[in-house]
């Protein structure tokens, strides 16, 4: 390239070596990152919907108290540990294989039409927000008696288990939206929990600390977890949450097929016996 080719490389935001480097850039790069950046912000949405349904369910139950169903100190850890899983979506995911795409470059219309931040869309997630979070409230009402009965049935003993809980099915549907399964995507979803452990041994177990912020705060993991109320909830709150996405997804992807199932029923056809790998990357897709 001379100088002038040299200058105009220099002062543009983009430059591409050569135009064969177009195709894959824009088809598959280009709508990964579109499909990313959708995911993350339609999760953000739901996991922040999630929690201020629950909370306003509970201001009906507690007569318009005024009482908050978290304990702030508890709840502050909620953008760090409830953002963590979402990450590696934002970052690597992929929901179909290069390959498929850029045999498929119909595909790319996605984020042409902006199909991935649509009102269709923008519905499902604040539909779906108000399903789950009625999953939440209702499996931990519904142990709230034998909590109570088992003398675990205070203010902030329920508080802490509901927002247990409510960690749980973040972490789930960040799960359950990825495509791409990766030592990040496990990692992330470890490091949520293990942190939320690590604050529940620093903060309340501390009598120094919990007497500066909140004394009834006091050794109030440790009654939760004797309770068998509390792992009820635990192993009911990814259970139902899971029942209720397989069925959404299984009726959406079987009787309203998007331009990817389409594509998928397509390329499963014509695949030959002997092309193995690229079978395998359609089915794991």
């Amino acid at each position: 390239a001379g100088g002038e080719a040299k200058k105009a490389v220099n002062n543009s935001d983009f430059a591409i070596a050569q135009f064969r480097y177009l195709e894959p850039l824009m088809l598959v790069h280009g709508r990964w990152n579109y499909r990313r950046a959708c995911t993350y912000t339609r999760f953000t949405f739901w996991r922040n919907m999630v929690q201020v349904l629950m909370m306003m369910y509970y201001t009906w139950l507690s007569g318009f108290s005024g009482t908050a169903l978290f304990e702030d100190w508890i709840r502050l850890s909620f953008n760090l540990l409830c953002t963590l899983p979402i990450l590696p979506v934002g970052c690597t995911d992929e929901d179909v294989p290069a390959r498929f795409v850029q045999r498929n470059p119909e595909l790319y219309d996605v984020g042409r039409s902006n199909k991935d931040m649509s009102m269709l869309k923008m519905l499902h997630t604040v539909l779906s927000a108000v399903a789950h979070s009625l999953v939440l409230t209702w499996v931990t009402i519904s142990a709230f008696p034998g909590m109570d009965l088992r003398g675990t049935g205070d203010y902030y003993t329920f508080g802490t288990t509901c927002y247990t809980c409510l960690l749980i099915a973040v972490n789930y549907q960040a799960v359950f939206n990825t495509h791409t399964h990766n030592i990040y995507t496990i990692g992330t979803v470890v490091m949520s929990f293990v942190g939320y452990a690590m604050w529940l041994i620093a903060y309340p177990t501390n009598p120094w600390l919990v007497e500066k912020l909140a004394p009834n705060m006091y050794m109030v993991p440790a009654h939760m977890i004797r309770n068998v109320y509390f792992w009820f909830c635990v192993v009911a709150v990814p259970l139902f949450a899971m029942m209720l996405d397989v069925f959404i997804s299984f009726v959406y992807h079987h009787l309203f097929p998007d331009l990817v199932d389409q594509a998928k029923r397509r390329g499963l056809g014509k695949i030959e016996p002997g092309d193995a790998s690229e079978q395998e990357d359609l089915l794991a897709a």
